[in-house]
C-alpha cells in the first residue's frame, strides 16, 4: 500500500472504543490511513494523544471537524450525540465512521443520511462483528452457492456484558445490551442473510441485578423466506466461549471464571449502596478511556479483566451457524468449519484482516476507489430498525413488520 493515497483519521471522542483501537495502533499503521487528530474534553487525553501521535488535539468536535488536517472523522461519542456529530462532520466535508448504534431513533438516522448525501461524503456504520474475517468468509461461501442456498441461520451469545462496570444510567439508555450489543448480532445475521429482514418477533429477559433488559430471543424472517433465530443473554451466567475453545470476543484466551468474577464483584459493590456503586462505576469507566491514569488500570482486575492477553485467534461474538442445502458452516478458533457430505473441512483465516481494519478499508475503498460502502448509513438504519423492533415486539407481544431494510450492496 506504499503508493496508495493516505487518508488522515481524526477521532471524535477518546473513550473506551478508541482506546482499544489506539492500543492496537499497528493495525491502523498497516492500512492507508494516518492517525492525525483527536477531540476530547479531557486535557489529559489530549496531552497523551499529542505525545504519542504528534497529531492535533482539540477540546471540541467543531474544531476537529474544521481541521484541514483531517479527511475522516471517527465518531465515538455517546449514541445520543451521533446525529449532531455526523451532521457537523458532513457539513465540513469529512468522510465518517460512526460507532454503533448509529443513533437512537430512525428519524435521527434519516437526518444523518441526508446530511451525508447532501455533502457528498461517505459514511460507514460500524463497528460490529460482521466485519470479522470469519463472518465475511461465511458470507462469501453462502453467496458462492458451493454448499447450496441458505436455508436457516442461528446465533447465540451468552456473556457478562451487563455486570461490566457501565454506569447504570448509560446501561438503561441502551436498554441493557439491546442497542449496544444487538447491532453486532443483527449485522452478522443480516449480512449472512442478504440484508432484507421482513419481520421480527421477540421477547426480552429482565436483569434484576442491573434493573434493565438482560437479553432477548427473537425470530427474523428474510424476504426470501429464510428464518433466523438470535439469542443473547448478557447477565453473566452461562458463557458461550465454553462451546468455542474458550476464545474471547477479541480473539484472546478467555478465563472460564470471567462471568462469575464479574458478577461477584458487582454484587459486592452494590451492597455498599446505590451512591457508592455509581461512584465506582463512573470511576471505573474512566479507567478504560484513553489517557486515563495508568495506576487505575490495576482496578480492572476487580472486574475480572486481569492482565491484557495476546490475541491468538479470530474474534468471536457468539456461536453462529449457517445451514445451507448441502451443508452447514460455523466458526472455528482460527476460521470456519464447513460440514458437508464428505465430512468436516476447516478454512483457516489466521492471518486475515481483523474487523476494525476491514471497517476502515470499507470506507477507504468507497472514498478512493468509488466502491459501494457495504455498511453505509441506510444499512446502519436498517440494523437499528431491527433493534427497535425487538423492543416493540417484546412490549406488544406481536410480530413487527419492517420498512427500512436494504440489501447487501455486494
Amino acid at each position: 500500500m506504499a503508493d496508495a493515497p493516505i487518508l488522515r483519521l481524526g477521532f471524535l471522542g477518546l473513550g473506551q472504543a478508541v482506546n482499544i483501537m489506539l492500543t492496537r495502533k499497528h493495525d491502523i499503521a498497516a492500512l492507508p490511513f494516518r492517525i492525525a487528530a483527536a477531540a476530547d474534553p479531557r486535557e489529559s487525553a489530549r496531552a497523551m494523544f499529542k505525545r504519542e501521535f504528534n497529531g492535533e488535539a482539540f477540546a471540541t468536535a467543531e474544531e476537529l471537524c474544521k481541521s484541514p488536517a483531517v479527511d475522516v472523522v471517527y465518531v465515538a461519542t455517546p449514541p445520543e450525540m451521533h446525529r449532531a456529530h455526523v451532521e457537523l462532520a458532513a457539513t465540513h466535508g469529512k468522510h465518517i465512521v460512526v460507532e454503533k448504534p448509529m443513533a437512537l431513533s430512525l428519524a435521527d438516522c434519516d437526518a444523518m443520511v441526508e446530511a451525508v448525501e447532501r455533502a457528498d461524503v461517505k459514511l460507514v456504520a460500524g463497528h460490529t462483528h460482521s466485519f470479522d474475517a470469519p463472518i465475511r468468509k461465511m458470507r462469501e461461501i453462502i453467496s458462492s452457492g458451493e454448499i447450496g442456498n441458505l436455508v436457516m441461520l442461528n446465533t447465540w451469545n451468552f456473556n457478562e456484558f451487563n455486570p461490566r462496570p457501565w454506569p447504570s444510567a448509560e446501561l438503561v439508555t441502551t436498554h441493557g445490551p439491546i442497542l449496544n450489543q444487538a447491532p453486532h448480532q443483527i449485522d452478522i445475521v443480516r449480512q449472512l442473510g442478504g440484508g432484507m429482514v421482513t419481520s421480527v418477533r421477540a421477547q426480552t429477559i429482565w436483569d434484576s441485578l442491573r434493573r434493565c433488559e438482560g437479553g432477548w430471543i427473537c425470530f427474523l424472517e428474510f424476504d426470501n423466506g429464510v428464518p433466523a433465530s438470535l439469542v443473547f443473554d448478557a447477565r453473566g451466567f452461562f458463557d458461550t466461549a465454553e462451546l468455542h475453545w474458550w476464545v474471547g470476543e477479541s480473539g484472546a484466551p478467555r478465563d472460564p471464571n470471567t462471568n462469575a468474577t464479574m458478577r461477584c464483584n458487582f454484587r459486592a459493590l452494590a451492597a455498599r449502596g446505590a451512591d457508592e456503586l455509581e461512584r465506582v462505576l463512573e470511576a471505573q469507566k474512566e479507567v478504560g478511556r484513553y489517557g486515563a491514569d495508568n495506576v487505575g488500570l490495576e482496578s480492572l482486575k476487580l472486574w475480572g479483566y486481569g492482565t491484557p492477553q495476546t490475541i491468538k485467534h479470530s474474534p468471536f461474538f457468539g456461536l453462529t451457524l449457517a445451514s445451507c442445502e448441502r451443508g452447514a458452516i460455523r466458526q472455528s478458533a482460527d476460521g470456519l468449519l464447513i460440514y458437508g457430505e464428505d465430512g468436516v473441512t476447516e478454512v483457516s483465516l489466521e492471518r486475515a484482516m481483523r474487523g476494525r481494519a476491514a471497517e476502515l478499508m470499507d470506507l477507504y475503498n468507497g472514498v478512493v476507489h468509488g466502491k459501494p460502502i457495504l455498511h453505509d448509513g441506510r444499512w446502519g438504519q436498517a440494523t437499528l430498525e431491527v433493534c427497535l423492533a425487538i423492543l416493540e415486539s417484546a412490549t406488544s407481544r406481536r410480530e413487527i413488520s419492517l420498512s427500512h431494510q436494504v440489501p447487501m450492496s455486494a
